[in-house]
């Protein structure tokens, strides 16, 4: 990070979005505003994974130039998500006994039985992309956050290893490179969706996040706080499009605007009315029934949510969602979609919305930013754990005015 400036780039099936955030630090309190933001459609993507790189790389370059031009300054490095079907989610665990003087548990015992825990056999094909703790054990105490400092002569603790394709991420790392940005990071992007439309008692209590993607549909666990699971569904916001394009014979940039404006066609107040829609090859204009959207746009989105709801239920994780649904990225907010996952989840559901933030949110304030804007938000936490980020010291005249509160 380079003058308190942090950058998301987001690369997506449809789209490449990238944020820059400025982090503002006085006496009293800390900021993150966003100060550019820039998007270019992306082509070069499919479900996830690059299929031609010179356009991708071409497409980043764009994204990233109108970020620069919003915000007036020059982006060098950046934190970028991934995502796919390739990513697995595995459950692990370390055990270690404490030696150390007093037996007090140290950081580097932390580090030690999370290095026993995450050390597994992983096919060639795979890397490590994150190794997260959720759960600490001392002496048979469970539930504990973090044990440093306790007494305990034994040590567990459960973690999830989060694996991806070591070529996806190679091919992605080689795309930055080549459009001359530096990566700081590379972060699931269900991990960075959380940090903007997850609030710490949802993660807490438990919560489902479902981000619709262009070409894919992530979903995430959360429980006691930490990630708990992961995956990644093979279809999101462009299966509605194209379904609704071969469904009423309509050239796909048309049929994408149709979705917009209509939604999933559930409306009561739309259902006997008649919509104008373009034709293919340049004929003349056709009237659907505006019912016949629901008949073709709702299984697509029940396909969607039974897909979610049957992973959530094949971890056992069904009882665990307390706080209910999240629905997030570029589709959530079609009308009728939050109705049709609430027939199948039979659980509070609601849209996530970026928080926290300030700067050029009304720019930005759409689902289909909430990724980007959370990787300079999980960007602002990792500088901060890595001791890069501090809160200014106060001057002594500072003190002394706090002091006598003027």
């Amino acid at each position: 990070m380079k003058n308190n400036y942090l950058v998301g780039i987001d690369i997506g099936t449809k789209k490449i979005a990238t944020i820059i955030g400025e982090v503002k630090i006085d006496e009293e309190r800390e900021e993150l505003e966003v100060i550019g933001y820039g998007v270019a459609e992306s082509t070069g993507m499919r479900k996830g994974v690059i299929v031609d790189m010179h356009t991708t790389i071409e497409e980043i370059k764009k994204s990233v130039k109108e970020a620069e031009l919003t915000a007036g300054v020059e982006v060098e490095s950046a934190y970028i998500n991934i995502s796919g079907s390739h990513i697995q989610s595995i459950n692990a665990k370390g055990t270690i006994n404490i030696t150390g003087r007093n037996h007090e548990i140290t950081k580097e015992d932390v580090d030690r039985a999370v290095t026993h825990g995450s050390s597994i056999m992983l096919p060639n094909d795979k890397d490590i992309l994150h190794v997260l703790p959720q759960e600490f054990i001392v002496d048979s105490q469970d539930d504990i956050k973090n044990p440093i400092g306790m007494i305990g002569t034994n040590l567990e603790v459960y973690i999830l290893i989060v694996t991806a394709a070591r070529a996806a991420v190679k091919n992605l790392l080689i795309c930055l490179k080549k459009a001359k940005i530096d990566v700081v990071k590379t972060v699931l992007s269900h991990i960075a969706t959380a940090e903007s439309v997850l609030t710490p008692d949802e993660k807490e209590l438990g919560v489902a996040l479902i981000d619709i993607g262009g070409g894919t549909t992530d979903v995430a666990v959360f429980e006691k706080g930490a990630l708990g699971f992961a995956a990644t569904i093979g279809a999101g916001g462009y299966n509605f499009t194209n379904d609704l394009a071969i469904g009423t014979r309509t050239p796909i940039d048309k049929a994408e605007n149709i979705k917009r404006k209509y939604g999933c066609g559930t409306d009561p107040n739309l259902r006997n009315q008649n919509i104008e829609i373009p034709s293919m090859g340049g004929k003349k204009k056709r009237l659907i029934s505006a019912s016949l959207l629901a008949d073709i746009l709702r299984p697509r989105a029940e396909e969607i949510f039974e897909m979610t709801r049957q992973k959530i239920e094949d971890e056992g994780l069904q009882n665990k969602i307390n706080a209910g649904i999240v629905i997030t990225g570029g589709s959530a907010v079609l009308d009728g979609l939050l109705e049709i996952a609430d027939e199948i989840f039979s659980a509070p559901v609601r849209i996530g919305r970026l928080f926290g933030i300030g700067g050029l949110i009304d720019k930005v304030n759409t689902p289909e930013f909430a990724t980007s804007v959370g990787l300079i938000k999980y960007g602002l936490k990792d500088m901060k754990d890595k001791g890069m980020i501090r809160n200014q010291e106060k001057t002594f005249f500072q003190k002394l005015k706090g002091y006598f509160n003027i």
